[in-house]
């Protein structure tokens, strides 16, 4: 298929965010452009004004590979604006696949084969909306601190229920997706950990399957940079706890499970308090 760029349509688009990567974006750039697949891919980036050099090595790359990168550089850091859901902001509007994987800059994949394997679990079971699978953690120097990360009750298909409430956790750069959500909602735009909201809307639609070990695993890099690696557990608890706060505002604007969401939010919520060493009230 051609779309009307003149290019081919490509059935894959890969969704990338950067910010001061430069010490890490090449690796994972080679790992987007070492995959082997009988269908075409994009790569779409976003760079939120880097100041490192990271936008420099974009341009290399887009200039090796027109036809397959296609960047949007900002020239002002848009989430020191207050911007959040930057991907579904800038960079899923501009996604033509059928399915979208993710990768933020500071990770990369490891398995030359992992579109592959996961798009064609996707076209032959519509039931799934999408796939996951197994990563490890690495620090600045690339040394790993965390094998295996998953509890074993987390290695197993996920429901549509699992998904929407959010009880299912897996890392970013492991998903491929339908690219079904033309149009996300304002309540979205209000949390920091937009994944969590995303996987909730894609389980309207179908549920999630395990890929387990048929997929070598990718690797999280957790660093001092990072935006979700370095704050502490109360904070990222507090995100979650606001991220839940709007996934039930969303749900009781559409009437769906409400009630289910408030109680995922005071279980979040006693946690928070906990951690915090105060009383629930």
């Amino acid at each position: 298929m051609v779309d009307l760029k003149g290019s081919i349509t490509p059935l894959v688009s890969i969704s990338c965010m950067t910010y001061n990567h430069a010490p890490f974006i090449r690796q994972c750039l080679d790992g987007f452009l070492a995959q082997k697949t009988n269908f075409p891919i994009e790569i779409i980036i976003h760079d939120d004004a880097s100041t490192d050099g990271t936008k420099e090595i974009i341009e290399e790359y887009t200039s090796r590979y027109p036809d397959i990168i296609f960047p949007l550089l900002q020239t002002e850091n848009q989430y020191s604006k207050g911007q959040r859901g930057i991907m579904s902001r800038y960079n899923y509007p501009r996604c033509r696949g059928k399915y979208i994987a993710i990768c933020e800059g500071d990770d990369y994949w490891t398995d030359p084969f992992k579109l592959q394997k996961q798009v064609d679990f996707l076209e032959a079971n519509d039931d799934y909306v999408l796939t996951f699978h197994d990563f490890n953690v690495v620090n600045d120097q690339g040394q790993l601190i965390d094998e295996d990360p998953l509890e074993p009750d987390q290695k197993k298909d996920a429901s549509q229920k699992d998904l929407i409430l959010g009880t299912r956790m897996t890392m970013p750069l492991t998903l491929c997706f339908r690219n079904l959500i033309k149009e996300f909602p304002p309540e979205k735009y209000k949390v920091t950990n937009g994944d969590t909201f995303l996987i909730s809307m894609l389980g309207q639609y179908g549920k999630g399957k395990w890929m387990g070990d048929k997929i070598e695993k990718a690797v999280y890099r957790n660093h001092s940079g990072g935006i979700w690696s370095m704050v502490n557990q109360k904070q990222k608890t507090a995100r979650q706890v606001t991220t839940y706060y709007w996934l039930y505002r969303y749900y009781k604007r559409l009437g769906k499970l409400g009630y289910a969401i408030h109680w995922y939010i005071k279980i979040l919520y006693v946690k928070l308090m906990k951690d915090a060493g105060k009383k629930k009230k």
